[in-house]
């Protein structure tokens, strides 16, 4: 982890959600350009399974397609279908998340 400067307690928070036998929702909200994604990874880069950024008024479509390129990166690049729906999207998610999550906790992660 770099170094985190006056973030003593969302690190704190961070530390305990990790390390917390429950599945966690943690939502991080603020002004832009604070460092909320430079904390994240920071804290999580060992934990991160997926992450994935959407793209500032894009279309629905532009959308999945980015979500599926990003799943297929982090899956090793294997060739995955653009979803039709964000219900498709999200099994598939879970599809490959499934046996990651059978072993420790993992961190999926989510900027706007």
């Amino acid at each position: 982890m770099e170094n985190i400067i006056g973030r003593v307690e969302e690190v704190a928070l961070l530390s305990k959600i990790i390390t917390s036998d429950e599945a966690e929702l943690l939502a991080v909200y603020g002004r832009r350009r604070v460092g909320k994604t430079f904390l994240i990874r920071n804290a999580f880069q060992k934990q991160l399974a997926f992450e994935f950024s959407g793209i500032h008024g894009a279309s629905f479509d532009l959308q999945l397609e980015n979500f599926s390129e990003a799943l297929s990166k982090v899956s090793g690049n294997l060739p995955l279908a653009k979803p039709a729906t964000w219900i498709q999207a999200f099994k598939t998610l879970t599809i490959y998340l499934t046996p990651i999550l059978k072993k420790q906790k993992k961190v999926v992660f989510h900027t706007i």
